[in-house]
């Protein structure tokens, strides 16, 4: 059994494949909200090294050389997210810089050390609270505390509904950090068959257990990787908190409005990818070909694509705007000339 997540920006629907095949199973859908940034207030307080200011600032060089050894020269002295987000509270950095600035940041939440147990779960047990674990990976710490069979209740004192709670309180902590876990066990007896109770029931016992953590990275290297298929909220989580550190560092991008219509003529309008996108839509409303519509559509994405790959650049500079700008309008132009084409 298998859980899809799918997600657009921070919400995230999961599909429960199983348990026979065909069948899904359609589970509400969960939002999966971006951490709290540090405030300006608070990253105003964090020094920065002055040798880091001033490879920050080289990264505004002419010189595309000059750039990528400051971006290199960065990397090297492995700043905290912390201190990248108060070198892009400055006032003094290009747009280069802070294009750079934001992918050394983005790769490194993306790819923050997370600690792991080394557990295998049921992927949804529906009771809502605990996690059954159904096996542990050889040489990780879980191996000799936990077995198969327990149901994990509470990790450093907050209390599990499901796996996605025990994701996100093991994988927010470091390799190498104390976990408390509480844990029900089903007692055995000496031939290790489960006791009942005189309900019928097993009879279980409450164990307090602690452990250091180790990392994702070390589950991967032991024959048990993420499996890409199964949500994750942590690996959301930092998605939507890399994006919105962009979206707070970053200036606002620029629509670039071009004009239409023949040279010598009088100009028309701006042919944006928004007008041609209306213009598909009003293309699909009159009867057109489908395969046709999904034809341009592809090729409008591909535009799209293309143009917001020139304009997030890091090499891009200010004056390179009329560039793109020219090296775009032809494309647009001839694409918008097909589809009114294809309508008449």
């Amino acid at each position: 059994m298998a859980v899809v997540g799918f997600s657009t920006t921070s919400v995230v629907a999961q599909v429960e494949i199983g348990p026979r095949p065909g069948m899904q199973v359609f589970v509400a859908p969960q939002q999966v909200s971006a951490a709290t940034l540090p405030s300006d207030a608070e990253l105003a307080r964090v020094e920065v090294a002055p040798e880091l200011v001033r490879l920050a600032r080289a990264l505004d060089a002419e010189l595309y050389a000059e750039r990528a050894a400051a971006r290199e020269a960065i990397l090297a002295r492995k700043p905290s997210q912390d201190e990248l987000m108060a070198l892009l509270l400055r006032r003094d950095l290009g747009i280069e810089a802070r294009h750079a600035l934001v992918g050394i940041l983005r790769d490194r939440i993306l790819k923050a050390p997370r600690g792991a147990l080394g557990i295998r779960m049921e992927q949804m047990n529906g009771l809502g609270e605990g996690v059954r674990i159904t096996g542990v990976v050889p040489g990780m710490p879980a191996e000799d505390v936990l077995e198969a069979g327990d149901l994990v209740t509470s990790v450093n004192g907050v209390a599990l509904r499901d796996r996605n709670d025990l994701i996100r309180q093991v994988q927010s902590l470091e390799p190498g950090d104390e976990v408390g876990l509480l844990v029900r066990r089903v007692k055995r007896d000496e031939a290790g068959k489960p006791i009942v109770g005189p309900d019928g029931a097993e009879v279980t016992q409450q164990l307090d257990v602690k452990l250091r953590l180790g990392s994702t990275d070390d589950l991967a290297e032991k024959g048990d990787p993420v499996n890409p298929l199964v949500f994750n909220p942590m690996t959301l989580e930092r998605t939507a908190t890399a994006q919105a550190a962009a979206e707070r560092f970053l200036p606002r991008p620029r629509m670039v409005a071009i004009q239409r219509g023949l040279p010598g003529s009088e100009p028309e309008g701006p042919v944006t990818i928004d007008s041609l996108r209306r213009l598909l839509v009003e293309f699909q409303l009159k009867g057109g070909d489908p395969a046709l519509v999904r034809q341009y559509r592809a090729r409008l994405d591909a535009i799209e694509r293309q143009l917001k790959a020139m304009l997030a650049s890091p090499d891009r500079r200010d004056t390179d705007l009329a560039r793109i700008t020219k090296a775009i309008e032809p494309t647009l132009k001839a694409l918008e000339a097909e589809i009114r084409e294809a309508q008449e």
